[in-house]
């Protein structure tokens, strides 16, 4: 094999590594404090219809007079952007007739076609389906994990799941990205996403396991395994990652930050499932399965 790189033997680097990543991560999530959007704390929606064609930039201005700018959405209805829907924060009677008549002096004159008050989507109506969906599907990998591969397989597979969506959710704390409908989507992609790989390298690994020569090494074992979906795991995640980078700077506001919270999914994503969920199992099974004494001679 023309390129060896020896992932095991460095299995300590990687869990320093991840070690401060995750400390950061649980610094943004529990001290810097997630940024929930409307879709969690509902809000304030204006129905408006300007005279002429309008842009989302031209609308932040008024919005950052209130500080709404960077919690608040914009939506487009229908084709000439002339009728918006802006969702903001609930704000105040004063400070709505306050916003309306800036969109007025600073984009032009619209008509009000009518204002509500909406309510959080997520907090109130799915964020206990949601949580109860994500540790059903937890038990189900395990599950599959252990009826295809084995119980050790199962646990390395959601640690390193666990250590992907936090990482990612940390740092989307500490950038401070405002929470909505589509990060929940974006954080359901990247955990499927993640096991996925996690998956073809665990199958890789116990291929390489019933073709094992006497005298190999276990730690030799899945670093040949690792090198041979090395190649796989990186064209697919430049894939995707391509992709996602082409949304993020192309996109707009509204998908801007999906895109950004699915580009860290998959990035973490693919170093969890080769630098830490393989040492994982190498470790456990090293500490729970005796090593054969014609190992220990060669």
């Amino acid at each position: 094999m023309p390129f060896h790189f020896q992932f095991v033997k460095h299995w300590r680097t990687w869990f320093a590594l991840s070690a401060i990543l995750m400390l950061v991560a649980l610094f943004g999530i529990f001290v810097r404090g997630l940024n929930y959007g409307i879709d969690f704390t509902g809000g304030t929606q204006m129905d408006l219809r300007f005279n002429h064609a309008v842009s989302s930039t031209q609308l932040q201005g008024p919005l950052g007079q209130y500080h709404l700018s960077g919690n608040s959405t914009v939506v487009f209805v229908g084709s000439g952007h002339r009728e918006v829907l802006i969702t903001t924060p609930t704000i105040s009677e004063q400070a709505r007739a306050g916003l309306l008549a800036a969109f007025k002096t600073h984009v032009g004159t619209f008509s009000a076609i009518g204002t509500s008050r909406v309510s959080s989507i997520i907090g109130q109506q799915t964020e206990q389906t949601a949580l109860l969906a994500v540790l059903i599907a937890i038990a189900g990998i395990i599950l599959y994990i252990a009826i295809r591969f084995e119980f050790r397989f199962a646990m390395a597979a959601i640690i390193s799941l666990v250590h992907t969506v936090v990482i990612a959710v940390g740092i989307v704390a500490i950038i401070h990205i405002s929470l909505t409908q589509y990060f929940v989507m974006a954080v359901l992609t990247v955990f499927g996403y993640a096991i996925s790989d996690t998956i073809i390298i665990f199958d890789r690994i116990r291929e390489n396991l019933r073709k094992q020569k006497r005298g190999e090494a276990l730690d030799e074992l899945v670093n040949k395994s690792l090198n041979q979906v090395l190649v796989r795991s990186i064209n697919t995640s430049s894939t995707v990652m391509f992709a996602l980078l082409a949304i993020l700077v192309f996109g707009g506001s509204t998908i801007r930050d999906f895109a950004l919270t699915m580009l860290l999914g998959v990035l973490f994503g693919t170093y969890s499932s080769i630098f830490i969920a393989s040492p994982i199992w190498l470790l456990w099974r090293n500490k729970t399965v005796p090593t054969p004494r014609k190992s220990r001679a060669a």
